[in-house]
């Protein structure tokens, strides 16, 4: 079989390589799965991206001509691709004209997702700025003057708290075990989400996630579910968490992944077969990866 590389896009055409996030000075994220040879959940990504960032429309169209060529290039890929989308402003630009580009990657054979995942609670709480969109919005007038309204719930460049998070647990790769997804609180110390994802607990037979008004990211799988079967939206403790009688997370990359809560904290961490067994979905979570099975990839 002949290799599979990455390969990088921009408005300019294909690259050779791509600048670090830290060349931007500011600029939202998109990260959404190719899977024979069409991007399903792109309109999804699409509507977000313009809530985040308003591009102009001829930016739109241009990244999605882009991102057709991109399903084009890798229908053939055996797993299918990651594709990355970069929309920001760099550092030292003469003008705030925003750039965008794209990295694709083949997705693993292999999946490190594939044994699920055990969640651990991060002491790193989650900010409402954090989410919140950096380009300036529209203006609305309130009263005597007007101000401009806060764009929550983007995913940013900036994602410092995400990684201090990570830092607190340590780093797992282990083949046949599952991965560590972090979790963020918010200040007065309510579930959020994942590092990587939107978390799901189901009770009986009602799926329900944090409410994310506030802080954290509506993904866009979990949108596209949220479309599909009812998920609840509500304030949640770590307590509701451990007496979920299912967990999962969920993005749009993965789809969705059975969870286990651990119950060590970062300080406590130890291997044991708490973390190192795999964990299986329950029948709900078979329902959503069933559904998404069918619908999308």
């Amino acid at each position: 079989m002949t290799d599979i590389y990455p390969f990088f896009f921009s408005a300019t055409g294909e690259l050779n390589t791509l600048v670090p996030d830290s060349a931007f000075q500011y600029g939202v994220l998109e990260t959404m799965r190719v899977s024979n040879g069409s991007i399903p959940l792109w309109g999804c990504h699409r509507e977000r991206l313009e809530l985040s960032a308003s591009p102009l429309p001829e930016t739109l169209y241009t990244i999605s001509e882009s991102l057709e060529q991109v399903a084009l290039r890798t229908r053939n890929w055996p797993e299918g691709a990651r594709v990355r989308l970069r929309y920001g402003v760099k550092q030292g630009a003469i003008t705030d004209k925003p750039m965008w580009d794209l990295c694709i990657e083949p997705l693993e054979r292999d999946s490190p997702w594939s044994n699920g995942v055990v969640l651990g609670l991060c002491r790193t709480r989650l900010t409402s700025a954090a989410t919140q969109s950096p380009f300036k919005s529209d203006a609305r007038t309130l009263g005597h003057g007007s101000e401009y309204v806060a764009r929550r719930g983007c995913k940013l460049l900036a994602r410092d708290i995400y990684a201090q998070a990570a830092a607190e647990w340590p780093a797992r790769s282990t083949t046949g075990e599952p991965l560590l997804e972090p979790v963020l609180l918010d200040p007065a110390g309510f579930v959020i989400e994942g590092i990587r994802s939107n978390l799901l607990l189901r009770v009986g037979t009602e799926w329900t996630t944090p409410r994310l008004d506030q802080f954290g990211v509506r993904g866009v799988m979990l949108r596209w579910l949220a479309g599909q079967v009812q998920i609840g939206e509500d304030t949640l403790s770590p307590r509701d968490l451990a007496g979920a009688d299912e967990l999962a997370i969920c993005n749009s990359v993965r789809g969705v992944i059975p969870a286990r809560l651990l119950a060590s904290t970062p300080e406590g961490f130890q291997v044991d077969s708490q973390i190192q067994s795999p964990v299986r979905p329950g029948a709900g979570t078979s329902m959503l990866q069933a559904l998404i099975s069918e619908e999308l990839w």
